[in-house]
């Protein structure tokens, strides 16, 4: 009989404890509180309801510290509030609570419940002005740190043939990958972010198959001697500088940077043009001078020749080539005005006529009247010659003229040239500022047949 009651104590107890465990899991479920020991971003959240626990929680997530490492030391803190990030925890809190399962609260006084530093409970509100500022800051104390630049593999002529030079693994900032690292650690609720994986990375190494095919297709171009002869200036375009033109696809196929080749012409061009410059020149009476203006002289077609030379380096042979040229006054013996040229000296009131550098023709001359009629300066090309032309313009006092001329030799782009002017009492002296032309060249008619004589079309005109 005694051991029966026992039987029925026991019975009984086992009884109370499976009604209690039901009740308390009933109203538990009922209440939708958190289980004991449950813990939502550090904080103890337990027999608390969604509404109780929403702002505490959301609190602690406002105020997570985030740390920006860089070679295992803080180059750079930050909370969410000081960000101006805000959070909404109350629909997360609301699934998380819904989502417990209340038949095991004996479970959770036992162990933690949901226990997370790095929870992502909170929906994460930044704006983009915030987001730029926030990604503004980290970068500006980034860059208080030398920063290498990444750098791609590439082709480089070196000991006589291409070689590979190796990538650059540098620690510059990619601004797009500093967003998304930085983005991702506030939705994850990741508080330590490696700045590291916010760098520029190479997109072409030393072991990338493109590469090695370039080098396989390019190595015939470390040994093609590329020359240029350029007005009597003699030179090669150095290896490396062809190589960073050269282009391989994935297939070995060659093509040519054409924007790097013009670029390279533009500078030869800069380099030695002599149009619209400032030359230096050597009269007869005043020594050296400076004198500018004038359209004669040369510049490089650089479309033109930016396309010839590419053609010619994807032939893969030797070669020297003078360039696409416009204009006048092109030599290959360095020279610009020459030793045949006609100097006017207005000061002097003088001309030379020179013929492979010996005076053929000094004679006093009247320039333009000074003001709007003076002589235009700089250096001029006889464009043509003419027997028995008629001058025509206007005098200033708003009448016609028409004067025939003997000998006609124009050299501006305004009508102005040399002509015989037997009108004129004298030349040379101050002559021309009372009884000047209308910007022409008078000459004496027993002088100008000399000079008719003695240039060809294309003579330069110096005028100073």
């Amino acid at each position: 009989m005694k051991h029966k009651r026992s039987l029925g104590i026991a019975g009984g107890i086992v009884g109370l404890i499976a009604v209690g465990y039901i009740a308390t899991s009933l109203v538990w479920q009922q209440q939708r509180t958190f289980l004991a020991n449950t813990q939502v971003a550090g904080v103890n959240v337990s027999g608390q309801t969604v509404s109780q626990a929403a702002p505490k929680v959301s609190h602690a997530l406002e105020n997570r510290n985030y740390h920006i490492i860089e070679n295992g030391k803080k180059l750079y803190s930050f909370n969410s509030k000081s960000a101006g990030i805000t959070i909404n925890t109350k629909n997360e809190l609301t699934q998380l609570v819904n989502h417990q399962n209340y038949w095991r609260w004996p479970l959770t006084l036992m162990q933690s419940a949901n226990a997370a530093e790095t929870t992502t409970t909170g929906q994460l509100h930044i704006s983009q002005t915030n987001l730029n500022h926030l990604l503004a800051q980290i970068t500006q104390t980034a860059d208080q740190t030398k920063r290498t630049h990444t750098e791609n593999a590439k082709l480089v002529y070196q000991n006589d043939q291409v070689e590979i030079k190796k990538e650059v693994l540098g620690t510059e900032l990619s601004q797009a990958k500093l967003k998304t690292v930085v983005s991702q650690a506030l939705a994850t609720g990741q508080s330590t972010i490696a700045l590291k994986k916010a760098y520029v990375t190479p997109t072409v190494t030393s072991t990338s198959k493109s590469l090695k095919t370039a080098q396989a297709s390019a190595a015939k171009y470390a040994t093609e001697k590329a020359s240029y002869n350029i007005n009597g200036h003699k030179f090669m375009i150095p290896h490396d500088t062809i190589l960073s033109w050269v282009k391989v696809d994935s297939a070995g196929k060659v093509q040519l940077d054409d924007a790097a080749i013009k670029a390279y012409v533009n500078q030869l061009n800069d380099k030695y043009h002599t149009y619209h410059t400032t030359r230096t020149f050597k009269s007869t009476q005043r020594g050296t001078v400076k004198i500018s203006g004038g359209l004669y002289g040369w510049s490089i077609q650089t479309d033109a020749e930016a396309k010839a030379l590419a053609k010619e380096i994807l032939a893969g042979k030797d070669f020297e080539r003078s360039p696409l040229i416009n204009g006048s006054g092109y030599h290959n013996d360095q020279k610009d005005i020459g030793d045949t040229y006609i100097e006017v000296d207005k000061q002097s009131q003088h001309m030379w006529v020179y013929v492979n550098g010996k005076v053929k023709v000094s004679t006093d001359v009247v320039t333009g009247s000074p003001g709007k009629h003076a002589t235009t300066t700089g250096v001029w090309s006889v464009w043509s010659k003419q027997r028995n032309s008629t001058l025509k313009g206007d005098n200033d006092d708003g009448s016609s003229y028409s004067q025939p001329v003997a000998y006609w030799m124009p050299f501006d782009d305004t009508g102005q040239g040399i002509h015989d002017s037997p009108w004129q009492k004298q030349y040379g002296g101050t002559w021309y500022k009372s009884h000047g032309s209308h910007g022409c060249v008078n000459t004496p008619p027993a002088e100008v047949a000399k000079v008719y004589n003695a240039i060809p079309v294309g003579t330069p005109v110096v005028i100073f």
